[in-house]
């Protein structure tokens, strides 16, 4: 009876230690090494701080010091428990990747999920347990250093540390087995695990990739990226484990919350791959991958993959991307060979031809997938939203010439009516999307680019978009749908323009300190004549806020869209006024660790108008002074900027 009730507990027990402790032996260097790194990185470097001679504060302060803000070892700790994580699974688990070792194991009078159990908590120990005794030696040293008042901070924030570095040990460690779990070929676990790893995000970009060539104006979505970001844990969890706080307080972890499901995640991942592994067979050692359900995914996965990758690459290098057909046949080709590829490697035989089956059925998935994109069945690139779905865009925006302080536009816009002028803006940019290839030779007269960003936030999500050299001809100026129309609604608007130069923002906590009038005329007594810069001296406030008035009397500030255009060089002088600003207390600002002052300047074109600014400048005297405003010369070509 009692043989039976010890074969009874033998038969259901899900941990052998004789097993577990054997393996611990064999493999001492790797979790031996894992604790001498942390050795030397925490208790030991914390000794060299309390004992060195060559700093200047309290030795207990410096311990405190480092001590409080321990948790900021988390992010190197990431990148280690990533890289010793695949080697711990490398080596509880490499015995499934032999067959003489695979049928030996089996062969124990063990089951299944003890050998599991047993193999996964010996390599999660190799983990663990060292970071456990190198806590303890931590505590010890933070106790005997400090005085018993600062205990409490300084151990909580050594507890912080290791449940931190524990559920990302707990996660990638899981992570690595239920990828040994998938493969019978020991070369095949540390590249699944790394290709995993960044799965989502190398697929993201391809796909990234292949909408900005076919999608106009694409620009990525930022919903999308996010979700991306949690499917690839090494930007998780370092976005995760970044400190804020006091470094003199106490550092927090940005997102403990995050290191948490991590961690649970790692247990569901340590569950599953118990299941994979109940249902293995010894005779799959060898095999690129072990488990017949998955072989179809690999093999179709490698081909959608190398022929994004590969094909965009092709077409890049040899400059194919002018062309859609011949990028959309260097993707085939690609699709094609990676399918062959993948089901050599699963064959282990170049004797593949008969999968020409899967490889035609890849191709045709990738062909219909790039034709859509092609004929933007999902209106991808028509997509302007109704301005009743926009509740702020972020614009980036050239604001035409003359080229001063006020010659882009980066702004959120929060105002309806301006937000119309923005969303017509992008339509005409859609609209007129065809006819760029041939637009120089469509036009007469000048014609010039200019470029826009859009980061809109909709009442339902949000859309970015981002257009370059777009082309803009002076015969569309009163053409309402054209983007030159468009463009000079925009320029018409003296609330925007102002905002284009910052008025506001340049003595925003700054004075003004300089003035100067770039590329003036200076005349010699011997009748000779040049372009020189000269300082205003004096009259500061005044020149300022005669420019406010003449730019509020729409005298001054004015845009043009085309570069010397004849209406710019007959109503805007060549000399240009820069005003200079400092602000002392640059230092004082939160997040600011520079003491040095900072400098900014505001720069605007004078024109014949600007009856305010002009009157203050003939009180400073600088006309007197064999000084002169310089206008452009008569003898300009109209439309000078036609490519």
């Amino acid at each position: 009876m009692n043989w039976e009730v010890r074969t009874m507990r033998s038969a259901t027990s899900y941990f052998n230690g004789a097993l577990y402790r054997k393996t611990l032996a064999r493999f001492w260097p790797l979790w031996v090494g894992y604790g001498v790194i942390w050795l030397f990185f925490i208790p030991l470097n914390m000794l060299n701080t309390y004992f060195s001679r060559y700093m200047n504060r309290d030795p207990q302060q410096r311990l405190l010091i480092r001590a409080v803000n321990l948790p900021e070892m988390a992010t190197f700790g990431l990148y280690l428990a990533a890289f010793f994580a695949i080697l711990c699974a490398m080596a509880v688990f490499g015995y499934l990747y032999n067959s003489r070792s695979s049928c030996w194991f089996h062969a124990l009078p063990t089951r299944r999920e003890a050998l599991f159990t047993t193999q996964y908590l010996a390599g999660l120990s190799f983990l663990l347990l060292p970071q456990g005794a190198v806590a303890v030696l931590t505590a010890m040293i933070e106790m005997a250093f400090l005085p018993m008042a600062h205990w409490g901070a300084a151990l909580s924030a050594l507890v912080m540390w290791l449940l931190a570095q524990s559920g990302i040990c707990l996660f990638f460690f899981s992570f690595a087995a239920f990828c040994a779990m998938f493969t019978g070929h020991i070369l095949a676990l540390p590249a699944f695990y790394c290709i995993l790893n960044i799965l989502a995000d190398v697929i993201y970009t391809l796909l990234d990739g292949l909408f900005h060539e076919f999608f106009y104006g694409y620009a990525g979505s930022a919903g999308s990226a996010q979700i991306v970001e949690y499917l690839t844990p090494a930007y998780a969890l370092k976005d995760a484990v970044v400190l804020f706080g006091s470094s003199e307080e106490g550092q927090r972890f940005r997102s403990p919350g995050t290191v948490a499901v991590y961690a649970a995640v790692g247990v569901a991942l340590a569950l599953v791959s118990l299941y994979v592994y109940r249902r293995r067979h010894a005779e799959t050692a060898g095999d690129v991958v072990a488990i017949p359900l998955v072989r179809p995914l690999f093999k179709y996965g490698v081909s959608f993959c190398s022929g994004l990758c590969l094909g965009m690459f092709s077409a890049m290098f040899f400059g194919w991307t002018n062309g859609m057909a011949v990028l959309i046949a260097s993707i085939l080709v690609w699709t094609v060979i990676g399918c062959f590829a993948a089901e050599m490697l699963l064959k282990k035989s170049f004797r593949v031809l008969k999968a020409w089956k899967g490889a035609a059925v890849m191709a045709v998935v990738v062909l219909v997938l790039c034709l859509a994109c092609l004929a933007d069945v999902f209106g991808v690139v028509n997509r302007v939203p109704a301005p009743d779905q926009v509740k702020s865009v972020q614009v980036e925006l050239d604001m035409g010439y003359p080229n001063d302080s006020g010659g882009d536009l980066s702004l959120n816009i929060t105002s309806p009516a301006q937000i119309e002028k923005i969303l017509a803006l992008h339509k005409a940019i859609v609209d007129n999307r065809d006819q760029e290839d041939y637009f120089q030779y469509a036009h007469t007269g000048s014609f010039d680019y200019t470029y826009l960003t859009l980061s809109y936030g909709l009442t339902g999500g949000s859309l970015e978009r981002r257009y370059h050299s777009v082309p803009i001809a002076e015969g569309d100026l009163d053409t309402p749908g054209t983007v030159a129309y468009a463009l000079r609604q925009i320029l018409d608007d003296r609330e925007l323009v102002a905002m284009a130069y910052d008025f506001d923002g340049l003595l925003d906590g700054a004075v003004l300190t300089t003035a100067r009038l770039r590329t003036v005329k200076q005349h010699s007594s011997y009748g000779g004549e040049g372009t020189t810069s000269v300082y205003v001296e004096g009259h500061l406030q005044e020149l300022w806020d005669a420019v406010r008035a003449d730019f509020d009397e729409g005298t001054i500030g004015v845009r043009y869209p085309f570069y010397e255009s004849p209406e710019m060089m007959d109503n805007t002088y060549e000399t240009s006024l820069i005003f200079g600003a400092t602000d002392n207390k640059v230092a004082d600002r939160p997040g600011v660790e520079t003491t040095n002052p900072a400098n900014y300047e505001l720069e605007i074109y004078l024109t014949p108008q600007a009856k305010h600014t002009l009157a203050v400048l003939d009180q400073t005297g600088i006309f007197e002074e064999g000084y002169s405003l310089a206008t452009y010369e008569p003898d300009y070509y109209p439309g000078a900027h036609n490519g």
